[in-house]
């Protein structure tokens, strides 16, 4: 399909999505980039975020983050990738201790996926590092409820008591 039709879209994306899962990080950049020049080239914010997505996960796995964070950025845009991409976002957020916009963004992760239990994790590990303790506490409690079996949750759950042990 790529022979017939190099710019494609779709087909562009899939080989993508098929070298990223193969392990290859740095072959699949390519077809993302031209994915998203494809539908960026008469709209700068496409129907699709896929491909932005996509694109975001290659160069995470590139340790290209701050390329990264621009990628999870523009598939936001995209209602589909609103959850996830925030998550990805929060996650690069954490990574480099920005603890107040890592909570903004997971946060915005949560209103649109709110039974995440991994976005959930995420928000009580930082609710735990900007020392909002009865915060944490209190979403463990709700996302318990939701999932017991939500180790993530549980672990912080473990932390917390552990702390307050000592």
């Amino acid at each position: 399909a790529l022979r017939r039709d190099p710019r494609d879209s779709r087909c562009n994306n899939a080989m993508g999505l098929w070298l990223l899962r193969r392990g290859k990080f740095a072959d699949p950049e390519n077809y993302f980039r031209k994915a998203v020049e494809t539908l960026t080239q008469r709209n700068p914010n496409p129907l699709d975020g896929e491909p932005y997505f996509n694109l975001g996960l290659s160069l995470i796995y590139q340790s290209r983050d701050d390329e990264a964070f621009d990628a999870f950025y523009k598939s936001v845009w995209n209602a589909a990738f609103m959850d996830s991409g925030y998550f990805q976002l929060a996650r690069l957020a954490s990574k480099k201790q920005n603890w107040d916009e890592a909570l903004d963004l997971i946060d915005r992760s949560l209103v649109r996926n709110w039974n995440n239990t991994k976005s959930r994790h995420l928000k009580v590990c930082i609710l735990r590092k900007l020392n909002r303790i009865a915060e944490a506490e209190k979403l463990i409690a709700e996302s318990l409820e939701l999932d017991r079996f939500n180790f993530g949750v549980l672990f912080e759950k473990s932390l917390l008591t552990s702390d307050s042990k000592s």
